[in-house]
């Protein structure tokens, strides 16, 4: 259940699987490939300031977490980069990850410790999907993702707005 590296800018599949993936997941509030790095960054926005131990134990939890699931799958973790940026009362989260290795159970795994730690805190979008669909549109990513075929030559990006989800290409 990994999900491939390559191909993000040429196919349609991996395009409508970034966008699945912020459907799916409404706390995401943006997703990005970059083809140079083959690296995903997942973007999460929590509505306080982050003390700086608090970011600095979040950031331990989450390599710790990631590494330990690594370590269970028997996959290496080749990238992993974490990076807050506080505006006003609002911090974005990036978490980098490669994504020949990044899977849906990872994306599940932040949302669950970002909740954990910030409770209603964590910006959402309301999610009109019922717990089957969820699960089908879970099973759907996973095989779009593994789906994807090589020759990227831009940047993805897929982005919350106003409810909907909006892709670009940079």
């Amino acid at each position: 259940m990994n999900m491939p590296s390559s191909g993000w800018g040429t196919s349609i599949r991996g395009l409508g699987t970034l966008i699945a993936v912020v459907m799916r997941y409404p706390e995401v509030s943006s997703m990005q490939y970059n083809p140079e790095s083959e690296t995903l960054t997942l973007a999460f926005i929590v509505r306080r300031n982050l003390e700086p131990s608090v970011w600095t134990e979040l950031d331990h939890a989450i390599r710790e977490i990631l590494v330990a699931y690594r370590s269970l799958t028997r996959t290496p973790l080749e990238v992993l980069e974490l990076d807050a940026m506080t505006v006003e009362s609002v911090t974005v989260i990036e978490v980098t990850r490669d994504a020949k290795t990044l899977s849906v159970e990872e994306v599940g795994m932040l949302i669950e410790m970002l909740r954990d730690r910030f409770e209603f805190d964590v910006a959402a979008d309301p999610n009109d999907l019922l717990e089957e669909e969820m699960l089908v549109q879970e099973e759907n990513i996973q095989a779009g993702l593994e789906a994807l075929n090589k020759g990227s030559n831009g940047q993805l990006v897929a982005l919350r707005e106003d409810g909907r989800v909006v892709v670009f290409k940079t």
